[in-house]
């Protein structure tokens, strides 16, 4: 596989002969002489040549870890990415769950996966959850992985393009105590130099924010704030280019104590805001 291009081919290995023999990882090593053969030997040859196209291991075993949890991911939502557990933090930093005393009420936009948002539910037993995505594929996934961790029943889903889907009787009157999003944030140009995995198999429509990459998070920033409840939190996901951009949008949408949450290399990966409590 590093004839291919692939930066880490013995874990990608482990992690799809693993898979074939219905194992985790560790138990490669723990009986390292077992043999594969027959079935398991032929899903470990398909597990390889998918690999071999480029296609994220993510894709081919059908689940990504993420936060606390696996999640079941199709092409029809991004891989969840470490990076993106820095939303979960910034939450939780901001509404310890031990001080709640109060359900609190929650918004993803562009729920994709269901990775963050279903985070969240588990952190805060109590909280409802509204989830919002334009494709009905990724909010099957979301459903799916939402239900699994036993949280179905504390969330409403919703197709639509950011907070239109809010705009009916049943919502319109909702305001949330957290909002997050994970929106498409690389430029239109730049898509085709991204590695294969993300360029060629993960959603365009998930990826591409725009000319300038700030699209979606121009069109979020300018229609989020009257969705907060006051002293509620916003916090987006963005590119680590974009941090002062963002940071500049938020505040000008009249968002307070704007802030920059740094990634595990100190790159600007997620933009923070709150609305005052008048």
């Amino acid at each position: 596989m590093q004839q291919r291009g692939i930066d880490t081919p013995r874990l990608d290995s482990d992690l799809l002969l693993a898979d074939a023999l219905g194992l985790e990882r560790l138990g490669l090593f723990l009986d390292p002489n077992r043999p594969v053969v027959g079935a398991e030997l032929a899903l470990f040859k398909q597990h390889l040549q998918r690999r071999a196209r480029r296609e994220p291991v993510a894709y081919i075993l059908g689940q990504r870890s993420f936060w606390r949890h696996a999640f079941v991911v199709t092409p029809a939502v991004l891989v969840p990415r470490p990076e993106t557990e820095l939303l979960v933090e910034a939450v939780l930093e901001a509404f310890p769950p031990n001080e709640q005393t109060a359900p609190l009420d929650m918004l993803e936009l562009g729920i994709g996966s269901g990775a963050v948002l279903g985070s969240l539910l588990v952190e805060y037993p109590t909280a409802l959850g509204v989830g919002v995505d334009v494709s009905a594929a990724a909010l099957a996934v979301a459903e799916q992985n939402i239900r699994q961790l036993g949280c179905g029943e504390r969330v409403t889903l919703l197709q639509g393009d950011w907070v239109e889907p809010l705009r009916t009787p049943a919502q319109a009157a909702r305001r949330f105590q957290i909002i997050v999003a994970n929106p498409p944030y690389i430029a239109s140009a730049e898509l085709a130099q991204l590695e294969p995995e993300v360029a060629v198999w993960e959603p365009r429509q998930a990826l591409d924010g725009g000319v300038d990459g700030l699209t979606a998070l121009r069109q979020i920033a300018g229609e989020v704030v009257p969705w907060l409840a006051p002293g509620g939190l916003v916090a987006l996901e963005i590119g680590a280019t974009q941090g002062d951009a963002v940071a500049e949008l938020l505040t000008a949408a009249g968002l307070r104590e704007v802030t920059l949450r740094l990634d595990y290399g100190r790159r600007p990966r997620v933009v923070c805001g709150y609305r005052g409590m008048a």
